[in-house]
């Protein structure tokens, strides 16, 4: 069994559109500024850093082993940034969501919690899986958070597992939503989506 790895999904204020590499020099623009890349053992300082994570994301995308997405204004067109389905695990059911670099503009908007509704509920109501996985810097605490807010668990720490390029070493924080969650952690989403970003 193979999956598409072209999907695309609409929200209400964002769409998620498969990435392609005609994207670069947009989503460079959304994610230049260096905050962007402070909590992750990535490091993206010039067009050709980001062009070579998007390599390979399209190679894994051609492998069928991850759905990498660009983050579109729905109304306006314009790139936010970036996500991805990964890890994809089709004997036992298992995906990760992550690779998700944002515009600073768009932080703490409603921005990113559509993004993990739409994906989420593609993963457990269209691929029917398991046990979607979320795998975090140690240093990263903002990102942990939001997480543990809409209900994921946290598994536990590898601890000195990823070493960044100017040499900090990084802790990898893993969480989960299993599918007999995943009822309770979309009430939660939407109801964050209703209250706190249309002040309900």
């Amino acid at each position: 069994m193979r999956i598409s790895t072209n999907v695309t999904l609409e929200g209400n204020t964002v769409n998620l559109v498969p990435l392609e590499m005609g994207h670069i020099e947009e989503l460079y623009e959304a994610l230049k500024n260096p905050d962007v890349w402070e909590y992750t053992w990535r490091e993206v300082k010039t067009i050709e850093d980001l062009e070579q994570i998007l390599s390979i994301a399209i190679k894994h995308k051609n492998d069928g082993t991850q759905i990498p997405f660009i983050i579109k204004d729905k109304l306006s067109g314009e790139v936010l940034g970036t996500t991805r389905i990964g890890d994809i695990d089709l004997v036992n059911r298992n995906v990760e969501i992550g690779w998700t670099w944002l515009s600073p503009k768009v932080w703490r908007t409603r921005v990113n919690t559509e993004c993990k509704y739409l994906l989420l509920d593609y993963c457990f109501e269209q691929l029917k899986v398991l046990r979607v996985q979320f795998s975090i810097s140690g240093q990263n605490k903002r990102s942990q958070k939001a997480v543990e807010r809409i209900g994921a668990i946290k598994e536990g720490t590898f601890r000195k597992h990823r070493v960044k390029a100017d040499g900090t070493i990084h802790d990898n924080v893993f969480y989960s939503i299993l599918d007999s969650e995943w009822n309770d952690v979309k009430e939660k989403l939407m109801g964050l989506l209703e209250e706190k970003y249309n002040g309900g």
